[in-house]
């Protein structure tokens, strides 16, 4: 499934889910936790505090060779991103120190 068939796809619309898709176009659904969210909060607020005049915005979809992936918050220009940005995946480090 292409990425803008995923968004306008009425039954996956106001999901409690980021929605992602792998390599071979297959909807990925993650679930998040509240603090999860409040982190990611966190997060878009410092970048806000600290940034010129980039801006920093949350659940931002990032194109890759392994399908469309959310990014937790994402800063960048206001020029939607086309110059310098910066994603960021929050996530468990005790699973990334397991693999």
């Amino acid at each position: 499934m292409e990425w803008h068939e995923v968004v306008e796809h009425p039954s996956l619309q106001d999901l409690p889910f980021k929605i992602e898709t792998n390599a071979d176009g297959y909807i990925m659904m993650v679930a998040a936790k509240n603090s999860h969210r409040l982190f990611r909060m966190h997060i878009a607020s410092w970048f806000e505090q600290h940034g010129e005049i980039k801006k920093a915005i949350q659940e931002c979809n990032v194109e890759t060779s392994d399908g469309t992936k959310i990014a937790d918050v994402a800063w960048g220009s206001t020029g939607f991103f086309k110059k310098t940005r910066i994603a960021i995946r929050i996530g468990n480090p005790l699973k990334w120190l397991s693999k």
